[in-house]
């Protein structure tokens, strides 16, 4: 059988086995629906906002977390060494919701470091509610059943909900369209990470994040990632979670609106920090993280076969043939009289065909989780920062 035949038969095969793996890892993004009979299921949430220098977002988030329709919470906000007017907004939110918040402070360190290690765990412990849900001031609930939702979830025996995030922009530009697309990216790979098998999650946003508090400090908290100043949600959430106690919700009434940093040098430092927490994730976790960039490889080796495959068929044809380029479907082998150079022109097509389809119906499934997860957002950025 001719070489060319063989490289173009691995191709086939190589292409095969990347559409058998990146499908079996494709969950599309629907909506779990859950209820609970009554509310004295419900267990109680203290909902704890950590917040610094943040005054303008702060007061928009906390009159929507005092919004929802659930029986039994409270708002716990930690205001973490800020120097702008967050404690004055803090102290006029405590006097329109005297039974439903409170608050503590944490004072800036010699070194002027604001670790979130600390602040997080002021809060957990100034909690009074079963179950902790951390909330960034510049993330709104996108619905007043929010916490119903999280309810919903934890009433199945779940021990950790990780909630989508919608992030916006403010002024819309190319990097926060950059920015958009990444985060949403993240958590479409965490979410199938986690109902692949009810396995566990290979990441999580620092926002909208469900746990015990007895949990959180039997754990240590994020005692063992006390060099990070922030983003230690995703570190927490693959250390000590185990498959199928972990319920990522993605319905519109459980998402959030994050706002992304309208400044690009406070994006940057956010991403900076984030890609340095993922650094410490284990290895398992990494692998999972890095899965597609495996599958890409095997699709970019399946295509470089092909084009080796095809080249070599026709230099094949035109040394055997009298250079000529075209007649090369002529030639005839002599083993069991098959025409090998209308096999390989088979094979491109076959190639093409199955590629074009997993493109197709690859580019539907993206359109549609888009669709369900871009919903309308609620919140107007004009309006947070006061213009």
């Amino acid at each position: 059988m001719p070489i060319y035949l063989i490289i173009l038969s691995a191709s086939i095969l190589l292409l095969i086995i990347y559409l058998i793996l990146y499908w079996r890892s494709y969950v599309a993004v629907k909506s779990h629906e859950s209820s609970v009979e009554s509310q004295e299921s419900w267990p109680g949430i203290s909902v704890v906002i950590i917040t610094h220098d943040s005054d303008r977002m702060l007061q928009h988030t906390i009159d929507n977390v005092a919004a929802q329709q659930y029986p039994d919470f409270e708002i716990v906000v930690v205001n973490n060494a800020s120097t702008d007017d967050t404690n004055d907004v803090i102290k006029r939110a405590a006097k329109q919701y005297p039974t439903l918040l409170r608050s503590t402070h944490l004072p800036q360190n010699r070194n002027g470091i604001l670790h979130m290690t600390i602040a997080t765990t002021l809060g957990v412990r100034a909690a009074r509610k079963e179950w902790i849900v951390l909330l960034r001031p510049n993330s709104t609930p996108k619905s007043d059943l929010w916490l119903q939702n999280i309810a919903q979830a934890v009433h199945q025996d779940c021990d950790m909900c990780i909630g989508y995030n919608q992030y916006y922009s403010y002024d819309n530009t190319a990097w926060e369209k950059h920015a958009l697309r990444w985060h949403q990216r993240q958590q479409i790979l965490n979410y199938r990470a986690i109902y692949r098998g009810k396995r566990k999650p290979i990441a999580a946003e620092s926002s909208n994040i469900a746990f015990r508090k007895q949990d959180f400090l039997d754990n240590g908290g994020y005692g063992r990632w006390l060099n990070l100043s922030s983003y230690h949600e995703p570190l927490y959430a693959t250390t000590f979670s185990t498959p199928g106690n972990t319920e990522m919700l993605m319905q519109p009434d459980a998402q959030v609106e994050t706002l992304i940093p309208p400044i690009l040098q406070l994006w940057e430092t956010e991403h900076q920090q984030t890609k340095k927490a993922y650094r410490r994730l284990a290895s398992s976790v990494k692998m999972r993280r890095h899965r597609y960039t495996f599958y890409t490889i095997l699709a970019l080796m399946a295509f470089a076969l092909f084009v080796a495959g095809m080249v070599y068929s026709i230099v094949n044809g035109q040394q055997t043939t009298d250079n000529s380029p075209f007649s090369m479907f002529d030639v005839q082998y002599s083993i069991f009289n098959i025409d090998f150079p209308a096999l390989a022109a088979c094979a491109a097509i076959l190639f093409v065909a199955i590629t074009l389809i997993h493109l197709i119906c690859k580019g539907h499934c993206w359109r549609k989780d888009r669709k369900f997860l871009n919903t309308p957002i609620v919140a107007d950025p004009a309006e947070i920062y006061g213009e």
